[in-house]
């Protein structure tokens, strides 16, 4: 079990928040916001395995690199989950920062399960 001070508490239930905002958008026909709930959920729970860590956080650019090299070797993540927030930006810049894509239900679901099921092994490990 790791740490879990305050700040990553506040983090993981903000990324449980957006995991239902999430939800809520897809259920609602939003799917190009539910795939940017999502990714936001993912990076809030990234954030909290970095509490109490070196360095300043500024982006989520920095979180995502951040959480790469430093949070994830330790947390023993799934493969599945060790992949899911590389795709998962990926696709969130696709759809919403270069609009090369268009945002459809089926991938906002899929987006959806992988923030879910990311959000939930990252909280598991955390708070033990």
């Amino acid at each position: 079990m790791l740490d879990l001070d305050g700040g990553s508490s506040d983090w993981l239930d903000q990324a449980r928040l957006t995991l239902v905002a999430a939800e809520q958008m897809l259920v609602g026909g939003l799917a190009e916001e539910a795939i940017a709930d999502s990714f936001l959920a993912m990076v809030y729970a990234a954030r909290a395995a970095l509490q109490g860590g070196e360095g300043e956080v500024l982006s989520w650019e920095d979180v995502i690199a951040r959480f790469q090299g430093d949070a994830l070797p330790g947390l023993g993540l799934s493969k599945e989950n060790q992949r899911a927030l590389p795709i998962v930006s990926d696709l969130y810049w696709r759809v919403a920062g270069s609009r090369e894509m268009e945002a459809d239900p089926l991938t906002a679901g899929a987006c959806l399960e992988d923030a879910r099921s990311f959000v939930d092994e990252v909280a598991r490990k955390l708070e033990g």
